[in-house]
């Protein structure tokens, strides 16, 4: 199947609103150490250009997780890899591409949880929240978008598209 890309958010107002998120969390977590935790692979994008702008400098780690087969969600997360022992005091910043059916971050905060983490924030690139599934508000939110599907910055279409530099609709030919 072949899929027309329509430009909707360029890199400008990508890269300025990343700036104005690092800036709120930097605000919020002050100098105490965090981690930040990316979903792999569509996250790496946004975690790394929201990392270069954190002064606070989390350890930054990752975790690959999936719940998307084409354009449809699967209805449940497979969680591969563990992200590596955490520490009940020391909080963990998810972040993601996107936030549509919740069911994604809401399976990767509830592990987090029952991994003795206390306190989970989440930072998402763009939040869909038409689409909600389950009940899941994100923390940090750079862009708010409809029912359209997005592709690029990360988003991906059966893993193509991810590496577009820009956020933009994937519509069937």
């Amino acid at each position: 199947m072949t899929y027309t890309i329509t430009p909707l958010i360029g890199e400008q107002a990508i890269a300025a609103r990343v700036r104005e998120l690092a800036a709120s969390i930097d605000a919020d977590m002050g100098d105490r150490p965090y981690v930040l935790l990316r979903l792999l692979d569509g996250a790496v994008p946004f975690a790394s250009m929201l990392a270069e702008h954190l002064k606070s400098r989390p350890e930054v780690r990752s975790v690959k997780v999936s719940s998307y087969s084409g354009m449809e969600s699967s209805g449940s997360v497979a969680w591969r890899g563990d992200g590596g022992a955490f520490r009940p005091g020391v909080p963990v910043l998810v972040v993601d591409d996107v936030l549509d059916t919740g069911r994604t971050l809401a399976g990767v905060c509830g592990e987090l949880k029952k991994r003795g983490v206390q306190r989970v924030l989440t930072a998402v690139a763009v939040d869909k929240h038409c689409c909600r599934k389950v009940p899941f508000e994100a923390d940090y939110v750079a862009f708010t978008w409809g029912d359209d599907f997005l592709v690029g910055f990360g988003m991906d279409l059966d893993n193509r598209y991810r590496d577009l530099p820009y956020i933009g609709k994937a519509a069937a030919d």
